[in-house]
């Protein structure tokens, strides 16, 4: 399974980290707890554990789960995400 573009939502996330470091270090903490989530719902579907996917998806702060929906959208069809996290992308 290729998840293109939810592996560069986890690299966006890492180079906003990396830009907060030293500046902002509480953003940065957000930014890479975001990006924990990111790699947490990688994880989850590359296992297939598609209900614990959809729990986690759906106690995501509102940013980091719209990026999360939208890239699985991208990578695997917006019926996928219909059917499997019950969100409607169009």
């Amino acid at each position: 399974m290729i998840l293109k573009n939810i592996t560069k939502l986890e690299k966006t996330l890492w180079k906003e980290i990396v830009e907060y470091v030293g500046v902002d270090n509480e953003m940065a903490d957000f930014v890479a707890q975001d990006r924990n989530d990111v790699i947490t719902c990688k994880e989850l579907l590359q296992a297939g554990k598609i209900t614990a996917l959809r729990n986690k998806v759906n106690h995501l702060d509102t940013f980091i789960r719209d990026g999360v929906v939208l890239a699985l959208a991208k990578d695997l069809g917006d019926e996928w995400v219909s059917n499997a996290l019950g969100y409607e992308v169009r």
